[in-house]
């Protein structure tokens, strides 16, 4: 009786075969795995939008502190905070220091949520920060979200366009901090004492000098494979999630413009104006000396004035 079986031939033949279709379908799925990745995301960053909104309708149309206050009244607008509250050490266990985050929008929020979960977006890398000693008393979470602070105690009722203001999104890029949070952009309140928010053809704060009024940041001295593309690894495909001020939430390419002085923009994308020489290794990472201008904001225009990263501003438009 003659056995049969396959020729080494027929072997190679079948092998270059499932060779070439994995070729043809592995980018296949790493694309559908990426569009799971963004969905998710969205889902994320939707049901914050919302948290966001029922908080404001419980606090008189007033939206979350995007930072907390020292005792002195000096404000912590550039500082990542404990997230929970109580889960970091060196100080921030203190029990009137905690009554002070207690304010901050993560802390704030997560009764409107009842889920940590949802502060990451689906696929960001963890850090943390070097030398970060966390308490046994409250576990850290992942942070993965950052919120517009030009919405600090501002009034919701007061933004032109809720579809078009971002409200949250995912500002720490490809990065989640683990146990801190952050507002990014954040206003620049300096030293003061007093009250500082986003103030339009103004200052934000009384004193304060002509000049940026706004801070943006990159994430780069937490991790050293940042970038500010949550999604993609270029500014071709790279983009993040923002969630608007009427909730809605979308993806959205950014960083597209490699040269500043191609594409001034920055109303339409956030990091139109970022410097591309590299800091701290990193591209795409902080504004530069013309950072904040706008052509459709009128006190931004001419390079002067009292400066906010436009693409944030409440009084956008469109």
């Amino acid at each position: 009786m003659i056995k049969k079986a396959f020729t080494l031939i027929e072997l190679l033949v079948v092998i270059a075969i499932i060779a070439i279709l994995a070729a043809i379908l592995f980018p296949v799925f790493a694309q559908a795995k990426t569009a799971a990745k963004k969905a998710t995301a969205i889902s994320n960053l939707k049901q914050m939008g919302t948290a966001f909104n029922i908080y404001t309708a419980d606090n008189d149309d007033t939206l979350p502190m995007a930072w907390s206050r020292r005792a002195t009244g000096t404000h912590r607008n550039a500082t990542v905070h404990p997230t929970p509250n109580g889960s970091i050490a060196s100080g921030w266990d203190d029990p009137l220091i905690m009554s002070q985050v207690a304010c901050q929008w993560a802390s704030s929020m997560f009764p409107y949520m009842k889920n940590w979960d949802i502060m990451v977006a689906n696929g960001q890398n963890q850090a943390t920060i070097s030398g970060e000693v966390f308490t046994n008393v409250v576990k850290p979470v992942a942070v993965g979200l950052t919120m517009n602070g030009l919405l600090h105690t501002y009034s919701m009722t007061s933004v032109n366009n809720p579809s078009v203001v971002p409200m949250i999104w995912t500002g720490t890029g490809n990065t989640s901090l683990l146990g801190r949070s952050a507002a990014n952009p954040a206003i620049n309140c300096g030293s003061t004492t007093g009250d500082c928010r986003f103030n339009p053809g103004g200052p934000a704060y009384s004193g304060a000098a002509e000049g940026n009024q706004s801070q943006f940041f990159g994430y780069g001295n937490f991790a050293t494979g940042y970038n500010v593309w949550t999604y993609g690894n270029d500014e071709k495909s790279g983009g993040v999630v923002f969630a608007r001020v009427d909730s809605s939430a979308k993806y959205q390419r950014v960083g597209v413009a490699v040269d500043p002085n191609v594409n001034a923009a920055a109303d339409k994308d956030p990091y139109a104006l970022v410097r591309t020489t590299p800091i701290l290794g990193q591209r795409f990472a902080y504004y530069g000396t013309n950072d904040n201008q706008c052509g459709n904001i009128t006190d931004a225009s001419t390079g002067s004035g009292y400066r906010y990263v436009c693409f944030f501003r409440p009084d956008r438009d469109n």
